[in-house]
């Protein structure tokens, strides 16, 4: 078995600008995982609409929850940790 330098993923990956700021600052990167890519695509345009990071975190998990009801449908539990400065 190859070790982990020797791996190398062959997941196709979306690069995309974000032109959102907050209090904190101005970031021109995001990214958005969730086991269903089309949730994924869902969060992304959230945040390109200018969704705050709640908005897109949201919607992909009811997408994700709608998607993939096996894995965490709806009224499933849900962990988030939220930081405000």
């Amino acid at each position: 078995s190859p070790n982990a330098e020797e791996e190398v993923c062959g997941a196709g990956h979306e690069t995309y600008t974000i032109n959102g700021s907050s209090i904190l600052g101005k970031y021109s990167r995001a990214a958005v995982a969730v086991d269903n890519g089309e949730c994924s695509t869902v969060g992304r345009i959230i945040l390109e609409k200018n969704g705050t990071t709640m908005d897109a975190a949201l919607a992909a998990a009811i997408c994700n929850g709608v998607m993939n009801a096996h894995s965490m449908g709806i009224g499933g539990g849900c962990v988030i940790t939220v930081y405000s400065k």
